[in-house]
């Protein structure tokens, strides 16, 4: 899959500006530091790695550097804020295309849906569903072939039948013409067709462009499957030794 014309992110760079505070110890910042430039130019690039990884905060920071508001919602939408703890030490290398999309987070999809109200996409009240509903009517009724779309964690509340429904959504969206890079624990949206891969370690590593078999997320989940009660018997064992 290449990139389309005139696309919207070309990549992300480090500005080589101190870093105060937490934000040095962000693995997924010091990655960037020492790599100086996170190439983005595809269509579809998903960012993976364990919790605390700063995936979000990475994420974050690209979608503030585009003009979104931190806290999600469609481009051009009224400024809430614009902070971000990267804002000042990074930003994006942009194309030729107008800005637009949608920046879609998990964590406040329920204040954007509130901002929404009774005008939610597809005329629809989105506190009327629930929230994996909720997600998938923006990206089916707002997510368009000419936007850029930036997902943080959009499988939280999908089921997995709903993620496999999510994942055709966004493979057809990147082919029209959109551009979508988003930050994922889900083996299936790590099976995006065409996506390119970057997984971040807790030590500050990255591994560029691997293949879905080799995410931890999927190697995690084909263990747990080859043998769920064997798993979940050693991981009670081990919590319980921990609360001793």
């Amino acid at each position: 899959m290449s990139a389309p014309r005139g696309f919207f992110i070309h990549g992300y760079h480090d500005w080589n500006t101190p870093a105060s505070g937490w934000v040095g110890e962000v693995p997924a910042f010091r990655a960037l530091r020492r790599l100086g430039h996170l190439d983005l130019a595809c269509p579809i690039t998903l960012i993976a790695g364990e919790n605390g990884v700063g995936k979000s905060t990475l994420l974050e920071g690209i979608a503030v550097s585009c003009g979104f508001n931190d806290g999600g919602g469609p481009f051009g939408a009224e400024a809430r804020s614009r902070n971000n703890p990267l804002r000042d030490i990074a930003g994006v290398t942009r194309g030729g295309r107008a800005m637009e999309g949608y920046f879609l987070r998990a964590e406040s999809h329920f204040n954007v849906a509130t901002e929404f109200g009774e005008h939610g996409p597809g005329v629809s009240n989105l506190h009327r569903m629930s929230h994996g509903e909720s997600v998938l009517q923006v990206v089916q009724e707002s997510f368009h072939s000419g936007g850029l779309y930036l997902l943080d964690e959009p499988e939280s509340g999908l089921s997995m039948i709903r993620q496999m429904t999510l994942l055709a959504e966004l493979h057809h969206l990147a082919q029209s013409g959109a551009q979508i890079i988003m930050a994922t624990h889900s083996p299936v949206l790590l099976a995006l067709p065409g996506a390119r891969i970057w997984e971040f370690s807790a030590e500050g590593g990255v591994r560029r462009d691997i293949g879905l078999r080799e995410t931890t997320a999927f190697r995690a989940l084909q263990d747990f499957l080859a043998d769920p009660e064997g798993i979940a018997e050693f991981m009670v064992e081990v919590t319980a030794g921990d609360a001793e």
